[in-house]
């Protein structure tokens, strides 16, 4: 089976992400995932469990802008990842958790996290670093760390362009 010639990403949905591990909502206010208080002129949401399994480290990450060609990408078997942003939309390209020595260009999906988004990468899911959707943007993540290397490994069928449209969530 060999893979188009790139993918557009799409909006990271709890349906859509399923796969690679959970999307929480935290600005929508509908999220059941997530507990929501308010007060005298704010209101705010936390998620009902710890968002990652352990105590994970918090990290901050500068990404280039969309489109790029996903060429390595790295997993982790030893811990969740989280990935979340404050400023603006990023693009992350995941493939499923294997134990295969690489990731298949075929199986490469990728997605938009808006602000006010979450996601929980499943351990050992491999992902390239995130990309801003209309320009170069930082995001933070959480992951324990000190596990053992992570290595960059080049993706098997070689570099796949991905894309984004700036439409709105659907």
């Amino acid at each position: 089976m060999s893979a188009p010639g790139h993918i557009v990403a799409r909006h990271a949905t709890a349906e859509a992400f399923a796969g690679f591990g959970t999307v929480y909502d935290l600005a929508g206010g509908g999220d059941r995932k997530v507990v929501w208080t308010t007060g005298n002129g704010w209101e705010d949401g936390f998620t009902h469990k710890p968002l990652i399994d352990g105590s994970g480290h918090l990290g901050m990450t500068s990404g280039g802008a969309a489109p790029w060609h996903c060429a390595q990408m790295e997993r982790h078997p030893g811990t969740e990842e989280a990935v979340f942003c404050a400023d603006a939309p990023v693009v992350l390209a995941v493939a499923p958790a294997s134990r295969a020595p690489a990731p298949r260009r075929d199986q490469i999906e990728a997605f938009i996290i808006s602000p006010g988004q979450a996601v929980v990468m499943d351990r050992g899911v491999w992902h390239d670093a995130c990309r801003g959707l209309t320009r170069p943007t930082a995001y933070f993540w959480m992951a324990i760390c000190g596990l053992g290397e992570s290595p960059w490994v080049p993706v098997e069928g070689g570099p796949l362009l991905i894309t984004a449209n700036q439409g709105p969530a659907a």
